[in-house]
C-alpha cells in the first residue's frame, strides 16, 4: 500500500526470488508507472501494479465487480488469484476445455493433435493467463504505459501487507528542520494513517503479517499508531523483527496544552519496534518500523 516509487516493492520481489506475486498499489497514475518502470528495469515479473487509493483498498461488500480476490492456499503456501468478473470466467472455461481436450487425447479418444502438440496446462498457468487477459500484457511487456485501476480487494486477501504510510517526512534530510509542519498538520497525518491502517487490517488474513513504516521521527505517527492498533484490534500483536538494528520505541505519552493526548508504547513493547534517529550512531535518516502478527479475527 502506497507503494511508489517502488524501492520496497522491488526489494520484496527480489527476496521472493521473483516468485509468487507482489501486488503494489498507489493512488497516483504517474507513480504507478514509476513502479512499473523500475520493475521492468530490474527484470522482475512477479509485481502486479494497480492504481488504487489506500483508503479504498477494501472492496465494498455490495460492489458487483471486484478487480481481484486474492486468497491464501494452504496447500501451496502461496497466493491464488480468483476473479468474480464474467470475462475471466469465460477465459477460465476456455482454458479448462483445452485441458480436457488434451486429456481426451491421452485417453485415446478422437483427436487431431499429434503427440508432440499435446501440452499439459497447470492450474497455476490457467490463473496466470486469466490474470494476464484481465490486467493486460504486464509491466515488462507493456509499451503504452498502461495502468490498471482497481476497485479494491476482498477482506483477508493477502498473506502479508506492507503499509508504507505517507507521513510528515521529518526523518528525511534536509527536510528534518524545514519547519513545514504544524502541530495540527502532524495530527492530521496521524488520523490519515489510522484510516489506512484500518484498511490494511481488513486485507490481511488471520495468521498473516502487517508491517507499518514511516520516514518520520514524530511519535504521533509512529508509536501512537502502534498504540491505536493494539488497543483497537485485540487480535494484533507486535512481533520481533529480524534483523533488529534500530533503537527502541518511545514509552509513555504526551499531553498537549490544548488537552490533546497521545499514548505511546508500554513497557515491553519498545524493543519490538525499530526507531531510527538521524542523531543516532547509525547515521541514517529517521524512520520507524512496526511488525504485527494477525491472530484469529473471530471473537
Amino acid at each position: 500500500m502506497c507503494a511508489a516509487p517502488g524501492g520496497k516493492t522491488t526489494a520484496i520481489a527480489i527476496l521472493m526470488k521473483d516468485e509468487g506475486e507482489v501486488v503494489a498499489v498507489d493512488r497516483s497514475h504517474n507513480k504507478v508507472l514509476d513502479i512499473q518502470k523500475l520493475a521492468a528495469e530490474m527484470g522482475l515479473n512477479c509485481i502486479t501494479t494497480y492504481k488504487l487509493d489506500a483508503l479504498k483498498a477494501v472492496s465494498r461488500s455490495n460492489d458487483s465487480y471486484a478487480t481481484t480476490n486474492l486468497c491464501c492456499n494452504e496447500k501451496n503456501n502461496g497466493v491464488t488469484i480468483q476473479s468474480s468478473d464474467l470475462p475471466s470466467l469465460h477465459v477460465e472455461r476456455e482454458l479448462t476445455e483445452e485441458m480436457n481436450a488434451d486429456k481426451s487425447c491421452e485417453n485415446g479418444r478422437n483427436c487431431n493433435k499429434t503427440a508432440n502438440e499435446r501440452t499439459y496446462v497447470s492450474k497455476a498457468e490457467i490463473r496466470k493467463n486469466i490474470r494476464r487477459m484481465r490486467n493486460g500484457p504486464g509491466r515488462n511487456q507493456c509499451s503504452g504505459g498502461r495502468v490498471q485501476n482497481s476497485k479494491g480487494f476482498s477482506p483477508h486477501s493477502f498473506d502479508r501487507v506492507l503499509l508504507d504510510a505517507p507521513c510528515s517526512a521529518l526523518g528525511l534530510r534536509p527536510r528534518l528542520f524545514a519547519g513545514e509542519e504544524t502541530i495540527q498538520s502532524l495530527r492530521n497525518h496521524a488520523k490519515y494513517q489510522r484510516r489506512m491502517f484500518d484498511q490494511a487490517v481488513q486485507l490481511a488474513r488471520p495468521g498473516g503479517v502487517i508491517v507499518y513504516s514511516t520516514c518520520t521521527i514524530n511519535p504521533g505517527e509512529n508509536e501512537a499508531l502502534v498504540r491505536y492498533a493494539l488497543d483497537t484490534y485485540k487480535f494484533l500483536s507486535l512481533a520481533q523483527q529480524h534483523p533488529s538494528i534500530g533503537g527502541p520505541g518511545l514509552l509513555g505519552g504526551c499531553e498537549f496544552p490544548d488537552g490533546y493526548t497521545e499514548e505511546w508504547l508500554r513497557p515491553g513493547e519498545e524493543k519490538l519496534v525499530q526507531r531510527f534517529d538521524p542523531s543516532g550512531p547509525l547515521d541514517t535518516i529517521g524512520f520507524f518500523i512496526a511488525k504485527f502478527i494477525v491472530g484469529s479475527k473471530d471473537g
